[in-house]
C-alpha cells in the first residue's frame, strides 16, 4: 500500500508538471528542487530515505517511544511526519534512516518525544540540527509570557545519541518523571 507521503510527492510532482507546462514552460524548467529524477523515478524511490520507512519508524523504535510515552506522557499527540523531520527540526533526509516520535499539539506546551536512527555516522549532525531546533523553541517561547513552563520544559530537553540512535525529549507541562532513566532505556532498546 503506498503510504500518504509518497502519494504528497507524486501528486505534487504531477501538479508542478501540469503547472509548468500550462504556462508554456516544460518539465526543463522545473524549480530545483524538483529534480527530473525524483519526477520519474518509480513509486518506491520516490520518497526520501526517511519517509520510506514502515509508518516512519521500525519496531525498534516503536519499543523506544513507548518506553519514553509511559514517563513522559504528551497530551493531544500529534505525530511527527517526514516534513516536520526536514522542515521543522532541520534534519537531512540523507542523515535520518528512521524516525518516530511524537509532538504535544496543545497551546503552550512543548512536550516531545523523537527518536532517530540515524545515516551510518550521521548522528552528530541529527544532534547538531536538534540543538538548533532546542535554541529555535527556547527562543519561540520566550515571546510569551503565558508559556513559561514550556519556555523551562524546552531549555531542560534532553537530546543524547548512543551509536547512531538518537533521541530527544522534552518533558510536557504535566510530566512528573525523572526522564534521563528513560531516556537511557530507550538508547539501549
Amino acid at each position: 500500500m503506498i503510504n500518504r507521503t509518497k502519494l504528497s510527492v507524486i501528486a505534487v510532482s504531477a501538479v508542478l508538471a501540469v503547472a509548468l507546462t500550462g504556462c508554456g514552460g516544460s518539465a526543463s524548467s522545473a524549480p530545483s528542487s524538483v529534480s527530473s529524477a525524483s519526477a520519474s523515478a518509480p513509486v518506491s524511490d520516490a520518497a526520501s530515505p526517511a519517509a520510506d520507512t514502515t509508518e516512519n519508524g521500525t519496531a525498534d523504535l516503536d519499543s523506544a517511544v513507548e518506553t519514553l510515552l509511559a514517563a513522559n506522557p504528551i497530551s493531544n499527540q500529534f505525530e511527527i511526519a517526514a516534513m516536520n523531520i526536514e522542515y521543522d527540526f532541520g534534519l537531512k533526509a540523507e542523515d535520518v534512516a528512521a524516525y518516530k516520535g511524537v509532538k504535544s499539539n496543545d497551546n503552550g506546551d512543548a512536550g516531545l518525544v523523537l527518536v532517530v536512527e540515524a545515516a551510518s555516522g550521521k548522528a552528530q549532525d541529527v544532534v547538531t540540527a536538534l540543538e538548533s531546533y532546542k535554541q529555535d523553541q527556547v527562543a519561540f517561547y520566550g515571546n510569551y509570557a503565558e508559556f513559561a513552563q514550556a519556555q523551562s520544559n524546552v531549555e531542560n530537553a534532553i537530546i543524547s545519541s548512543k551509536g547512531d540512535r538518537v533521541v530527544m525529549v522534552i518533558a510536557s507541562n504535566a510530566c512528573s518523571a525523572d526522564l534521563n532513566s528513560a531516556v537511557d532505556s530507550a538508547l539501549n532498546s
